[in-house]
């Protein structure tokens, strides 16, 4: 039987507490991984922790939580040392942190932009900067970065969400071009249509939903579970022979759904 083992990997999961981070977070786990997830430590969201927190400690899965902004790049090197000096490495970076809100171009201030790019883009080249000495090192590491749909379609609402998630095709592509002979591989999943807080904001009525539901071939929304199992996948033995991919995850809708 073919079976995913990540036993004795070291995970670091950048915004992994919940949606489609928490799913990552978890399945990793599931699959044998010791991990280490970030989230903010926001208030708005500490019910939602506290249940995936009973949720890992109930299964006796390998996962904790440490409060770290994206963006913190002293606050990643450190977070970075401490993982190495406790657990001797790390072998699987995920950089999922980001976010979006969606407006015209005429209504995007620039600071807002600033903001955007920093997080979604800035955030994942501090991490990377953190992780890839260790992992040169040691001749081995599989970074994955979570980006979006809206590299292929121009979608996701906003002109600076479209540019971030855009610009880690162009970290990967780099990364890839110069580091899988040093043993890294890397690659990017571009979600779409995934069940999370993000898509409700943009989708807010159940009506909503339903007509975006119609748009995807396959005939329902993503779970984040979806890109958590990809993700397992790609920094697993079985995913060895693939680097510098973008790998489309949107259940058809991207080029086959619209209509």
């Amino acid at each position: 039987m073919i079976k995913i083992d990540l036993t004795g990997k070291v995970a670091l999961i950048i915004g992994g507490s919940r949606g489609i981070g928490g799913a990552i977070t978890y399945v990793l786990a599931n699959a044998g991984a010791d991990g280490i997830f970030t989230h903010t430590g926001n208030p708005e969201h500490k019910g939602v922790l506290s249940l995936f927190e009973k949720k890992i400690h109930s299964e006796n899965l390998k996962a904790e939580g440490q409060i770290l902004g994206a963006t913190d790049y002293e606050g990643t090197k450190s977070l970075v040392s401490k993982i190495i000096s406790r657990k001797g490495h790390i072998d699987i970076l995920v950089y999922n942190a980001g976010f979006s809100r969606p407006a015209t171009v005429e209504e995007k201030d620039i600071d807002e932009w600033g903001k955007m790019i920093d997080i979604n883009l800035g955030g994942a080249f501090y991490n990377v900067k953190a992780v890839l000495p260790e992992m040169v090192k040691r001749n081995y590491g599989r970074i994955v970065f979570i980006g979006s749909s809206a590299v292929f379609d121009g979608g996701g609402g906003a002109i600076d969400y479209a540019s971030s998630k855009s610009g880690l095709t162009g970290m990967c592509l780099y990364l890839a071009r110069n580091y899988t002979r040093k043993g890294i591989n890397t690659n990017i999943i571009h979600p779409a249509v995934i069940e999370t807080d993000m898509l409700k904001i943009r989708y807010k009525t159940k009506e909503d939903l339903e007509k975006l539901r119609q748009q995807i071939p396959v005939g329902r929304l993503g779970k984040p579970e979806d890109i958590g199992y990809l993700v397992a996948f790609l920094v697993s033995s079985l995913g060895d022979y693939i680097c510098g991919q973008a790998i489309l995850v949107d259940g058809g809708r991207t080029f086959f759904g619209k209509t």
